[in-house]
């Protein structure tokens, strides 16, 4: 996955893009217009990284994995400016699920996970890939789609003992405990924020298709779901 590096303009960027309206339960709900926004959850040892570069090219927009979405949360955090105006672009959406959890008293740790939600909500109308963090459980119905890869132990495990010169039962033990803890990750934001959204839109087994493979299927899941991308070869 290519390297990012967080500035402030690019956190300024994010806080200062518009906002999703909610969805007017009488109207049919359809994909907002502007650029496309996926998530994309994973089984640890399937290709994600590599997917996810090949998809966020594809589409032409930006990629965040979980490193960069940290990076740019500690460097919100540390400007009250830009918290101010984060606060005032994304409160009415964040805040209105979790007032009654946050009206009082709140620990580092439900601050940290309220500071995760606000940036990839204001990520949202930007359009990008977005990469765990439950970003899937965060956005709006309809604002984005929703991908999870999946595969097998056997695989992933072996792509781990490729990669990192593993023995078998020790990638078998990093790739259990990596699951929980991203799993434990999804529950935990799932507690703060109540979300109407099941699922996912589309889920690969990673076993069988390639990361190119994988991206053309997405393109065409997303297109078929009437979601905007743009004119372009898919993947080779």
């Amino acid at each position: 996955m290519a390297k990012h590096s967080v500035t402030l303009g690019m956190v300024q960027s994010i806080v200062g893009s518009g906002l999703y309206t909610v969805d007017d339960p009488k109207k049919g709900k359809s994909p907002p217009p502007g650029k496309p926004l996926v998530t994309l959850a994973r089984l640890y040892g399937t290709p994600d990284a590599e997917t996810a570069q090949l998809l966020s090219e594809r589409l032409a927009v930006p990629l965040y994995d979980r490193k960069l979405l940290d990076a740019i949360t500690k460097e919100a955090k540390g400007d009250k400016h830009l918290l101010e105006r984060l606060d005032e672009r994304v409160t009415s959406l964040v805040d209105d699920m979790v007032h009654a959890f946050f009206s009082k008293k709140s620990t580092n740790k439900d601050s940290y996970f309220r500071y995760v939600a606000k940036i990839i909500v204001g990520i949202g109308p930007s359009g990008g890939v977005i990469v765990g963090r439950a970003a899937h459980l965060l956005l709006p119905e309809r604002a984005a789609f929703r991908v999870r890869l999946e595969g097998s132990m056997k695989v992933c495990c072996k792509r781990l003992m490729e990669a990192k010169s593993m023995k078998k039962a020790d990638a078998e033990r990093e790739i259990s405990k990596i699951n929980k803890e991203r799993e434990k990750f999804n529950e935990e934001v799932a507690k703060r924020y109540p979300s109407r959204i099941n699922g996912y839109d589309l889920t690969i087994n990673s076993d069988i298709y390639s990361p190119e493979q994988m991206v053309r299927l997405i393109v065409m899941a997303m297109q078929e779901a009437g979601f905007q991308v743009p004119d372009g070869k898919p993947a080779a």
